[in-house]
């Protein structure tokens, strides 16, 4: 028997977790008006039905029960063009063709979590100020309709993960543009211990399943997301001493943190560029702190190392290459994939007005100078 109109609704409806009224308040009707309609007792007026086939990301086809085909598909490959705009390295105007596409993708689909989710992605590539392709002019724009996106993945998506990375985005974007209370607020979603992460809950299965090869590898995925981390934290910290004056403790923290790595990559012939983090490269950080203690001569010893890593090292390495340390040789992760434009970012670092001081020194200009000839 050929279902009706209601009871595709309601069917739609419950394979999406929604209830009756998460339902209505998508589509701006009562909750009262959507029983009606899962009861036959009522149909929606026309001008529901657009909204219908978006909440429920399917065609009108099937929801006139005229075939059963969804969307899915469809999404995927809006997301997948919207990925190609996307030049390698990024800049802020290829994310912005990829974001634009994405945002054309919600006009046919506004409530598509995928896309939502996608969005969120390229809106914060855009919005956040210290990213490489971070959008000046449209910046606080995309942070607003952020705002409005990520609410309604974290109020409707059933995937934890990205409820969690949707109030990670907010935590970013509220503390970046001052509204430091609303990034509290997302921040207290967060659990508060560090390993509950998906390769240690596979770890735990894996241990009880007694597969102590699929153990070790999930293990090693959770050690690479701590060390990573840990790197993080080290360089926000020493960042933070930097900027209080206390320039000893700075120093100690960013060459344990090159010490750190160079004890996890011990048994490594090529280095992955563990040095290179969010808030700064770990080289460039450190040379600042010693121009601060008037140590000119280990600031340029610094500043060299950072040039000879990318002039040296990363012409050894090849896309798909394992690291062989047992901590870290079951990780599926390219830790040696081809970097972008590096003669760029190279010169942009060493135009960081810290450096300032060093312009006329001959070893600084002969770093200059070498870089500007790869």
């Amino acid at each position: 028997m050929q279902e009706t109109m209601g009871q595709i609704i309601r069917r739609l409806r419950k394979e999406r977790n929604l209830t009756q009224e998460e339902l209505a308040e998508q589509l701006g009707v009562t909750f009262q008006a959507v029983s009606k309609w899962e009861n036959d007792s009522g149909m929606p007026d026309i001008s529901q039905v657009i909204p219908l086939v978006n909440v429920f990301n399917v065609s009108t086809d099937i929801l006139f029960g005229i075939c059963g085909m969804d969307n899915a598909k469809e999404v995927d490959t809006i997301i997948q063009q919207a990925r190609s705009k996307i030049s390698y390295p990024a800049t802020s105007e290829s994310v912005r063709q990829c974001y634009d596409e994405l945002q054309k993708g919600l006009e046919k689909y506004p409530n598509n979590m995928l896309l939502l989710s996608q969005c969120l992605e390229s809106g914060i590539s855009l919005a956040y100020p210290e990213n490489d392709t971070f959008d000046a002019k449209n910046g606080e724009a995309v942070y607003k309709e952020c705002i409005r996106e990520a609410n309604i993945v974290i109020k409707y998506s059933k995937n934890t993960t990205d409820v969690l990375r949707a109030h990670m985005i907010m935590v970013l974007l509220h503390s970046a543009y001052g509204n430091f209370e609303m990034a509290k607020a997302h921040a207290d979603n967060f659990p508060w211990r560090a390993d509950m992460t998906i390769p240690k809950m596979k770890a735990y299965i894996a241990h009880f399943e007694k597969d102590f090869q699929a153990e070790s590898k999930h293990c090693q995925n959770d050690l690479m997301y701590h060390f990573e981390a840990m790197l993080d934290d080290m360089v926000d910290m020493g960042r933070c001493y930097y900027r209080l004056g206390n320039y000893p403790n700075a120093e100690y923290v960013f060459i344990q943190a090159l010490e750190m790595i160079k004890l996890v990559c011990k048994e490594e012939d090529v280095i992955p560029h563990f040095h290179y983090r969010e808030r700064g490269d770990i080289y460039a950080l450190l040379a600042e702190v010693y121009l601060k203690r008037d140590r000119l001569d280990d600031a340029l010893i610094a500043l060299e190392k950072m040039v000879d890593y990318d002039m040296y090292e990363l012409a050894k390495y090849t896309s798909g290459k394992k690291m062989s340390t047992p901590l870290l040789c079951g990780v599926d992760h390219d830790f040696y994939g081809i970097c972008g434009n590096y003669k760029e970012k190279l010169l942009l670092k060493l135009e960081n007005p810290a450096f300032e001081i060093l312009k006329t020194d001959d070893r600084f200009i002969g770093i200059i100078k070498k870089v500007s000839e790869l």
